[in-house]
């Protein structure tokens, strides 16, 4: 028998049987390798870098939270949110929330604000310090840079009350 490069020959020059044993395994791991390989490029390119900040201290805030919620929901404050793009595209567009009491009567002398979040790209957050218009209705002027979905935080304060909600905006 001879060892050569490609194997292992016997005295006539023929392969032995099996000799291509190993190969399996070199390939076997090669296609593993490869596989990986395309599993992390794909995991790593598609990432929306979107996560839950202090998601910890969150977890453990978990029945304040529901305490707030209750005492939110006593207030029986409702919102309606609504976004007006500007005629120009350079130009701000007008975010319009509207905050009625239980009992449908306007609530004025609040502190509204809104913080904008794109669902599905980081970085484009935006914060709008709202003004009260009259009747209820509080005002600011945003630009939004990318058409599609929104997030509207609100946050109503008014002295010891609080109203938080999010609504869903559909910018075009």
């Amino acid at each position: 028998m001879t060892v050569s490069s490609m194997g292992i020959r016997s005295r006539s020059g023929a392969r032995e049987d099996g000799w291509w044993y190993p190969w399996i395994f070199v390939f076997g791991m090669a296609f593993v390798v490869l596989i990986n390989g395309i599993m992390v490029y794909i995991a790593l390119s598609t990432w929306t870098g979107l996560e839950t900040e202090r998601h910890y201290d969150k977890g453990l805030a978990y029945n304040e939270n529901l305490a707030a919620a209750r005492a939110q929901a006593a207030l029986g404050w409702r919102l309606e949110v609504t976004y007006t793009p500007a005629p120009a595209a350079d130009d701000p567009g007008e975010l319009t929330v509207t905050v009625t009491s239980s009992d449908d009567q306007p609530l004025v002398d609040l502190d509204v604000t809104a913080r904008l979040i794109r669902p599905t790209h980081e970085g484009f957050d935006r914060d709008v310090q709202l003004d009260h218009a009259g009747a209820g209705v509080y005002k600011g002027q945003v630009s939004i840079p990318l058409p599609g979905q929104w997030d509207a935080r609100i946050h109503a304060r008014r002295r010891d009350a609080e109203f938080q909600e999010v609504k869903r905006l559909f910018v075009p």
